[in-house]
């Protein structure tokens, strides 16, 4: 019996004190995630980015000297046409980004391989993603995309270097 009335003289933290506690807590928690997330998604976006430029700039050397020697055999990666059999560019061009028999144009695909072969060992790819690149226009595009906070998903470098301007 006496356990009991020192139990109720001792002051401790109310249970509605305790809930409030308990709330501004899980906002703490919840702000640092959404704060994480949004980083890592910036992050994410940036190398994306700047793996594209990178890819970019050396399609624009080729493609130079593709004017100048004017052979097929200068441009690197493998023909678009060829690879129309495997399901990922498949599925890529269900996304009728761009017309692949466009004629003029100069659609190749770069795996891992092609971006080691043109010394860009910094640019690595995800497990069965492709750079598509366009050797007239000097475009690029992921078969991957990036989804951005809108929950749209963006492919070409074109539209991603405008994501970044807009944040």
């Amino acid at each position: 019996m006496r356990k009991s009335k020192i139990m109720k003289n001792q002051n401790g933290l109310s249970f509605i004190a305790t809930i409030f506690l308990v709330l501004v807590i899980a906002v703490l928690v919840f702000g640092v995630v959404y704060f994480v997330r949004i980083q890592y998604a910036k992050e994410t976006l940036e190398d994306l980015k700047t793996d594209m430029l990178l890819v970019q700039a050396k399609v624009k050397t080729i493609s130079s000297e593709y004017i100048l020697e004017e052979k097929d055999e200068v441009l690197k990666g493998t023909k678009l046409s060829e690879m129309k059999d495997n399901t990922i560019i498949q599925k890529f061009l269900e996304k009728e980004l761009f017309d692949p028999d466009k004629k003029g144009k100069k659609y190749y695909v770069w795996d891992q391989n092609i971006l080691q072969e043109q010394e860009l060992n910094q640019v690595t790819l995800e497990e069965g993603a492709y750079y598509i690149v366009e050797y007239t226009e000097n475009e690029v595009y992921y078969t991957k995309g990036f989804t951005y906070a809108d929950g749209n998903t963006y492919y070409e470098i074109s539209d991603i270097e405008q994501l970044e301007a807009a944040e």
